[in-house]
């Protein structure tokens, strides 16, 4: 796949708060974020926003990336 609307860039890093986690578009522009306990559930959180980025955006309403 060449097309770079769907492009997602990811950072997950350890804070003193927890494990932060951030997705990025194409553009820099930011997709979602959250502080999570693990590592684990960062990089979950991570890959279902890039899935989400790989959907239709007919079905964009149905994929939810928040953390608690």
């Amino acid at each position: 796949m060449n097309d770079q609307s769907s492009m997602v860039r990811f950072s997950i890093r350890l804070r003193a708060d927890g494990w932060r986690w951030e997705t990025l578009d194409a553009q820099g522009r930011r997709r979602t974020s959250g502080v999570v306990r693990s590592k684990v559930l960062a990089a979950a959180l991570v890959i279902r926003d890039i899935c989400a980025a790989q959907a239709p955006v007919r079905d964009h309403h149905l994929i939810s990336a928040k953390a608690a």
